[in-house]
């Protein structure tokens, strides 16, 4: 038997079913998230944006549905498809359920709509997934757009009717209208057709609609519920638009099939809703196999591997959530009812929030208890909006199209037994060469892109000419190729390499062999062109660090497109990714075919078993090729969606005092892998960014850099002991007396705090290019060019520009799924510890 088969089937623990172990906020919160991105790609929601193509208002004074007849059925069992209806007296009656608010929800009178009016806005909403439907919008007569209100997006069951569920119909089972008993609450509420339905009468032969519904889903890979979730969230858009509505005080109610919807919805919601969920609670196997009584469409196809419903409640915490259910209600059991309750109070208890769940046991069948949530949304939504989520340095974000496209290229690589330089590499590099404008072979990193060119370009015993201003890796690439390192100071328009500073450098180093200009913060400096015209005079190759550049421009031609290589990166904070990875571009054909024999450990061909150099294993494997296949895909969208941001900040930062936005040169064509601004005053930055995390929850990205090369460790012990620190003006601080003896005025940051421990700038000058007006930075540390001749990687400075940018600057977040509220956040958060 078949049953036999399921029945095991069901047996299985879930993988991630809430267990004892995840016993703190920390470990749940991880495993929440964990929960909520197999939902996602379970449920494959099309969150489309809605349309109002047409609204209807009416305003009705008087209108009272708690006296209109009813069916007689009101009070006994079986009230409506068999269901039981409200029991007698108990706690299950809601008859008396308050409705009257006057200015505000939850002030209780004798029934619903006691003299109390309400506007109805009905609406036409337009999907292009669904196509048209109807929705209905109550709201108290007195709410105004000069005061918003709580509202709550009202979800009822698969019976539930539209005009049952908003009153103008008398309830054709008993509280029903409960959308209208929450408008008359003092709440604006929003209804929809759910849909289901419409199937041709004689063809279903009896068979259940939505059951036909879910079947169909299912063989296109997607669910009823699926659909019903991405309706309900697009819902919640026009919701939380609408102008008599406070966005920050808006929850879910759903009964029966409808609270399986406003459970699904508020896991994929940006942000955590309350919500009220009446008659669907137990366990998933009891539902749908010991008692029969589970809807297709109120579960996800596959659920069961992962979480039992249960779990799914428990991964809602720490948001607000109210359950209620009943001990005479045909479609439940209560002893499995209270064993799911428990999974849910026990995940609570993990995140710290008990004080945020309620369990309501009942005498009452499969209804609502109209009391209950209005108290709960009462509760919930009143008062002060709840403080939003922090604003992340970085988010690396796939959807779930993204996400399936990722695993469906994993699954191709896995089935084909292909699983590096397959189809996926060279699919990756075809795409990489739209946005360089060259071809490229991917490696397995951007510092092994970086170490392949060097050493094909033949640096060993001589000296490579980089940057101080940039990553460690960009160097280290170069020591391990076997090159002796010296730095080059930067300018401060485009962060390119100083061409006078590089034109000294290599007067002082003749055995020049590369010279390495770095992209700083995704900027091609139109000082480029000096440094391309110097190398050229001097027969020196360049080699573009462009892990930072993917897709920038100067002058219309894209980074790694200038030298006779570039070198990019993908790793996850870049504005392209493939998890690891990086990529060679090359300026003609034989270089492109040296790169392909490094990668793969100097193999003389692809497949020979003869070595004709040390290469080294740098493949790209195919698993990361397809995570950066898809990501690249998507990169048109994502390089406008970084510009738009960045033209955000530029408008809002206007009129913030004590910080400048980095202006770009006209000739460059940012891709905003950093949006970098400077502080006016000598602020102490880490301090700074203490108090944004803290008290606004705002992080700054990473500084690009904060430490100069040659102030790391490494290369800082490799600089001749004979040089002097302080004389050769490199920078590496003389000694804390000496820097503590600089700081030279204290500064006070954000009203009421003390001492902000003011300037990490050792010259103690304001914020002011170097030698602009203020004071020139560098000037305590000696000499400059003291050193200058010794050998050593730290002699060439004293780097007075970098060191300036490296103490100033700090880097906004910025990425493509930063909204511009986060965005508004972020400068306010900066105005107000500034001013």
């Amino acid at each position: 038997m078949q049953t036999t088969h399921v029945r095991r089937l069901l047996r299985a623990d879930p993988t991630l079913r809430f267990t004892p172990a995840l016993s703190d906020p920390t470990a749940h919160a991880a495993w929440s998230r964990r929960i909520r991105a197999i939902v996602a790609r379970l449920a494959r929601v099309d969150h489309a944006p809605l349309d109002i193509t047409a609204v209807d208002t009416t305003v009705d004074a008087t209108a009272r549905s708690g006296d209109r007849a009813d069916d007689g059925t009101a009070g006994r069992p079986g009230a409506t498809n068999g269901a039981p209806g409200r029991t007698g007296d108990g706690p299950g009656e809601t008859g008396g359920a308050p409705g009257r608010t006057g200015d505000g929800p939850g002030e209780a009178g004798d029934g619903p709509g006691d003299g109390i009016g309400l506007r109805r806005e009905h609406l036409t909403l337009n999907s292009p997934v669904r196509g048209a439907f109807q929705a209905t919008l109550l709201s108290p007569a007195t709410r105004t757009e000069a005061s918003p209100g709580p509202a709550v997006l009202v979800f009822g069951g698969k019976n539930a009717r539209l005009e049952h569920l908003t009153g103008e119909r008398p309830p054709d089972f008993p509280d029903r209208n409960i959308a209208e008993h929450l408008a008359r609450a003092g709440f604006v509420t929003l209804t929809f057709e759910h849909g289901i339905g419409g199937l041709d009468e004689e063809r279903r032969a009896g068979r259940e609609e939505g059951a036909l519904l879910a079947h169909a889903f299912a063989l296109t890979g997607r669910s009823l519920l699926g659909a019903l979730v991405g309706d309900t969230l697009g819902a919640l858009d026009v919701l939380t638009a609408h102008p008599l509505v406070d966005a920050d005080r808006v929850g879910l109610f759903g009964h029966s099939l409808g609270a399986a919807v406003a459970l699904h919805t508020a896991l994929l919601a940006p942000h955590p809703l309350p919500v009220c969920a009446a008659s669907h609670l137990g366990t998933y196997p009891a539902l749908y196999e010991r008692l029969l009584t589970g809807y297709e469409g109120a579960v996800l196809p596959g659920i069961l591997e992962y979480a039992d419903l249960g779990d799914l409640y428990a991964a809602l915490a720490p948001a607000p959530l109210h359950l209620q259910f009943g001990t005479a209600d045909s479609y439940l059991e209560p002893a499995d009812a209270r064993a799911a309750a428990a999974t849910v109070r026990r995940g609570y208890a993990a995140a710290d929030a008990v004080d945020h769940l309620d369990v309501h046991e009942l005498p009452m069948g499969h209804g609502t208890h109209v009391q209950h949530a209005v108290d709960f949304f009462t509760r919930t939504l009143s008062g002060p909006a709840p403080a939003p989520g922090d604003v992340p340095a970085q988010r690396v974000h796939f959807g779930v199209a993204e996400r399936r496209a990722v695993l469906d290229r994993v699954d191709t690589a896995l089935a084909s037994g292909h699983l590096t330089q397959g189809p996926g590499l060279a699919r990756f590099e075809e795409l990489c060469r739209s946005w360089t404008g060259r071809e490229g072979v991917a490696v397995a990193s951007g510092a092994a892109a970086l170490e392949i060119a060097l050493r094909i370009v033949g640096v060993a015993g001589r000296t490579v000419l980089v940057p101080v201003n940039t990553f460690f890796a960009t160097a280290a690439a170069a020591v391990r190729a076997g090159a002796r390192v010296r730095f080059v100071d930067i300018e401060l328009d485009g962060l390119g390499l100083d061409p006078d500073a590089l034109r000294a450098a290599l007067d002082r180093h003749p055995d020049t062999a590369a010279v390495l200009p770095v992209h700083i913060g995704g900027i091609v400096s139109p000082a480029l062109d000096d440094v391309l015209a110097l190398c050229e005079r001097r027969g020196v190759a360049v080699v573009e660090d462009a892990a930072h550049a993917l897709g920038a421009t100067l002058g219309g031609r894209y980074a790694g497109a200038f030298g006779r290589f570039g070198a990019f990166s993908f790793f996850p904070t870049k504005v392209a990714v493939s998890g690891e990875g990086g990529l060679v571009t090359c300026a003609n054909a034989e270089d492109t075919e040296q790169v392909r024999r490094w990668r793969d450990h100097g193999k003389s061909a692809q497949g020979s078993t003869l070595h004709d150099r040390p290469g080294g294993n740098w493949r790209l494997s195919e698993l990361h090729a397809a995570v950066g296949t898809v990501d690249l895909e998507r990169f048109d969208d994502t390089l406008a969606a970084r510009r738009e941001l960045a033209l955000g900040y530029d408008e809002l930062l206007t009129d913030v005092p004590g910080v400048r936005p980095h202006a770009v040169p006209a000739a460059a064509h940012s891709n905003y892998y950093k949006y970098l601004a400077y502080l006016e005053a000598p602020v102490d930055r880490a301090l700074l960014k203490k108090r944004l995390r803290e008290r606004h929850g705002v992080s700054l990205a990473g500084e690009v850099y904060d430490h100069l090369l040659c102030d790391q460790p490494y290369f800082a012990a490799s600089a001749d002991p004979e040089a002097g620190v302080a004389a050769s003006g490199t920078g590496v601080e003389t000694s804390r007396a000496g820097v503590e003896a600089s700081r030279a005025g204290v500064e006070t940051f954000g009203a009421g705090v003390g001492a902000s421990g003011t300037t990490v700038d050792a010259s103690g000058s304001a914020a002011g290019a170097p030698g602009a007006g203020a004071g020139t930075p560098g000037a305590v540390v000696g000499t400059p060019g003291a050193g200058a001749g010794v050998p050593g990687a730290a002699a060439d400075g004293p780097f007075e520009q970098a060191r300036w940018f490296a103490r100033h600057h700090i880097a906004l977040p910025l990425y493509p799924t930063l909204t511009r509220a986060e965005q508004f956040r972020v400068v306010e958060a900066l105005r107000g510890e500034l001013s």
